[in-house]
């Protein structure tokens, strides 16, 4: 079938244009994020603290930012999250953070692919229970047995080091494997002063030592380091 120059040129114009309307993203950069708590100058009577905020018609994404104790002398960004998308097509409008008591300052803006709205900005107190401890214990540093070691006995003793955090007491907690890709435990046990004995059957095991606190906090896993009883 032949078709004129004219006629197609016509049609390659309408396809662009209709192509660029589709992929043209609405500007969002004149609205603004109404946010609903914890509103300016709040004071939270709980150490349990939820964000919530409206959703922005268009906006694909939310930043979120907290500083302590604020953004103008920040000594800690607390979050920086990106609230994006999920399976439903929807973005989240809401966050709960446990806070320890002090002055605090969040904001947050929404976004799509091409545009931003401008920081909605507000600062708040935390007075909630002034002994809560949010502090997880240091990561434990393994000593001994070094990394690699062999020995005949079967007895094989740990240590390792970590400075306690001031607050709720503190415990250390080994673990043992018999495989590199740490899958197939073999026991686990609390240490006592940062040591601990047992015996081994013979083969190449793995361990690591992970330290927990009365309040519920955690510490990340130290190193791991693996030992053969021959």
């Amino acid at each position: 079938m032949k078709i004129y120059k004219p006629l197609f040129l016509f049609i390659l114009i309408i396809s662009l244009v209709a192509c660029e309307d589709i992929l043209e993203e609405v500007d969002i950069s004149d609205r603004r994020v109404v946010v609903f708590a914890p509103l300016d100058s709040t004071v939270v009577s709980s150490n349990s603290v939820n964000f919530n905020w409206d959703r922005v018609e268009d906006a694909t994404s939310y930043r979120f930012q907290l500083a302590l104790p604020n953004f103008m002398d920040t000594q800690q960004l607390v979050l920086d999250s990106i609230f994006e998308l999920d399976t439903l097509n929807q973005v989240g409008t809401q966050l709960q953070h446990d806070l320890e008591n002090g002055s605090y300052e969040w904001r947050i803006k929404a976004l799509n692919s091409g545009f931003e709205t401008p920081y909605t900005q507000s600062s708040f107190v935390v007075n909630g229970d002034e002994n809560l401890d949010l502090d997880p214990p240091n990561t434990p540093q393994l000593v001994s047995p070094i990394n690699g070691a062999a020995q005949d006995e079967s007895t094989v003793n740990f240590s390792w080091t970590r400075e306690d955090v001031p607050g709720t007491a503190e415990r250390d907690s080994i673990y043992f494997f018999s495989d590199e890709a740490l899958q197939d435990l073999v026991g686990k046990d609390i240490g006592a002063n940062k040591t601990y004995s047992a015996n081994f059957a013979s083969g190449t095991f793995y361990w690591f030592v992970k330290a927990f606190d009365a309040a519920g906090n955690e510490s990340d896993d130290s190193t791991t380091f693996s030992f053969t009883v021959n």
